[in-house]
């Protein structure tokens, strides 16, 4: 089986990826550090070179040539792959998505957002912008889990739960 965590940044998408994969003997792969793998470039470099268009494409063929193919791995997205070119109905059919939702209000007292290329020159408003963009988006998982009340634990014990009703 393959679990998708989808998000906005800041979500927690691959920490607790990299958590759960291990508890349960699963592999763990991040797109964003896939593609900076392949692309041999930082995520913010490739956007700044080639733009937005040539990383949503980049995204698109690591769906279409990869993540469909794998084997029981919990798969961390990058916050807009499952927003463009059709990539969420392509994960739904290779495995299951869950949504790891976090308020705007939450995820505006997170640090290091800037380090994002979308997020970079006005944190705030870029920020609010993307959320209200993809949110809708994003509640067509397979599964919701809210973050704002739960601590790391939290969301791994509904992780765990989702994962066992799965099996």
């Amino acid at each position: 089986m393959i679990i998708y965590l989808i998000g906005m940044p800041g979500a927690g998408k691959t920490t607790i990826g990299k958590k759960i994969s291990k508890e349960i003997g699963y592999s763990f792969l991040d797109t964003d550090s896939e593609i900076e793998k392949i692309e041999k470039k930082s995520i913010s470099l490739i956007f700044e070179e080639k733009g937005e268009k040539y990383f949503r494409d980049l995204e698109k063929k690591l769906v279409n040539e990869k993540l469909c193919y794998l084997k029981d791995t919990i798969v961390a997205t990058g916050g807009g792959m499952p927003i463009y070119n059709d990539n969420l109905k392509e994960l739904k059919k290779s495995g299951v998505t869950i949504y790891l939702c976090k308020s705007l209000e939450s995820l505006l007292k997170r640090k290091n957002l800037g380090k994002r290329p979308l997020l970079k020159n006005n944190i705030k408003k870029n920020l609010i912008e993307i959320y209200n963009k993809r949110k809708d988006i994003y509640n067509k998982a397979d599964y919701i889990i809210k973050e704002d009340d739960l601590d790391e634990k939290g969301v791994m014990l509904k992780l765990r739960g989702i994962i066992n009703s799965e099996f």
